[in-house]
């Protein structure tokens, strides 16, 4: 019994010596964040755009190379933002809101740098593009604060964003603390006659598993 409890000891060291010097670790996250969507009309300029906050929740894959290390992320994000007006012609005189949240799975793949790199601590900086695929959105109205409820046209905007992130991140042992801002690159929305893109700040908490 001592001989087995032994050897599984020492097989167990030895694995996790390997996943240790492996150059490939996977681990999950969590987060917050913080979402504009700045709009413009053609007809009357730019509306007034308020930040919403939200959250994510996913996992990452970190590889390291020679220099510079490659992370592939994918996660459920809530985001959206909301606009609000007094120039909008059918409401004339009034204040007229728009209240917008989007689920979304992100897909970003970052590379980074590690400015600081000791055994139990490092610093690192990162940046690379992301892609957004949108699984539901949710739009709903107010008039001078009184609610209209959810839109029929709720599903004018597109279903992918295109974005790119830059940020920073410090690892402690197996956690890894990431503060980035995301800049949306396409026009999501589906009427011609406007423009809106995506601003996010987001703040996530990440755990090694190996």
């Amino acid at each position: 019994m001592r001989r087995i409890a032994l050897l599984l000891i020492t097989i167990f060291l030895l694995s996790g010596n390997s996943f240790a010097q492996s150059p490939i670790s996977l681990g999950v996250k969590i987060g917050f964040n913080s979402s504009k969507m700045p709009t413009e009309f053609s007809s009357f300029g730019e509306v007034k755009d308020q930040a919403k906050t939200g959250f994510l929740a996913g996992a990452f894959v970190r590889i390291k190379l020679p220099v510079v290390y490659l992370q592939p992320e994918v996660y459920f994000t809530k985001k959206g933002g909301d606009f609000e007006s007094a120039t909008i012609p059918q409401f004339q005189n009034q204040t007229f809101t728009q209240q917008t949240v989007l689920n979304t799975i992100d897909v970003p793949v970052l590379v980074g740098i590690k400015l600081i790199n000791l055994k139990v601590v490092n610093l690192r900086i990162m940046t690379g593009p992301v892609i957004s695929f949108v699984t539901s959105k949710d739009v709903s109205y107010q008039v001078n604060g009184v609610n209209l409820g959810s839109a029929p046209n709720s599903a004018a905007y597109k279903s992918t964003i295109w974005g790119i992130q830059a940020g920073a991140g410090i690892d402690v042992m197996n956690f890894s603390l990431d503060v980035r801002y995301e800049w949306g690159l396409n026009n999501i929305s589906d009427n011609a006659d406007i423009t809106t893109k995506t601003k996010l700040l987001n703040v996530s908490l990440g755990m090694k598993l190996f």
